[in-house]
């Protein structure tokens, strides 16, 4: 776990910009937002994140849906405000599609958070994204978002 905690970490400080693929000026407007996004989310930044979210947006995941009945950000903020410290986090694209004022963003957020008791863990979460450009302004639409599962590793 260590070994991993000090990989993690050496990536997201020394390649902050490390992509799976080259992204195109167009892809990089979506994938930038999402950057933008997550880290607001990641810092609990609620008034500031809530320029990335579009009114009508849905959530879906784990522990999702959001419901009908509540506003998107008040159920995000809610689902994320109870989470436990983040350390440190590493979004990788695997495609950015874009079609006119619409963005389809599938990529890897490797997240390392710390335990009430100390203790850090590591996630990698699936993100499935849906973005739609309002102006100037490239905000989430909808999110299908998994816990990737991980092999156990044997410390013998």
């Amino acid at each position: 776990m260590r070994a991993s905690l000090l990989a993690l970490l050496a990536l997201a400080v020394s390649c902050p910009s490390a992509n799976a693929q080259e992204l195109t000026e167009q892809q990089m407007g979506p994938w930038k937002a999402l950057q933008e996004q997550t880290a607001l989310g990641a810092s609990k930044d609620w008034a500031a994140m809530k320029r990335y979210l579009h009114p009508k947006a849905r959530f879906w995941g784990s522990q999702l849906p959001s419901p009908v009945t509540m506003d998107a950000y008040e159920y995000f903020t809610k689902l994320f405000n109870d989470e436990n410290e983040y350390v440190a986090g590493h979004l990788v694209p695997v495609s950015v599609v874009v079609v006119d004022d619409v963005a389809i963003i599938n990529c890897y957020y490797h997240i390392l958070t710390k335990n009430e008791d100390g203790s850090v863990e590591e996630t990698v979460e699936r993100l499935h994204n849906t973005w739609k450009k309002e102006g100037s302004q490239w905000q989430l639409l909808a999110t299908y978002n998994t816990t990737a599962s991980s092999p156990e590793v044997d410390d013998d």
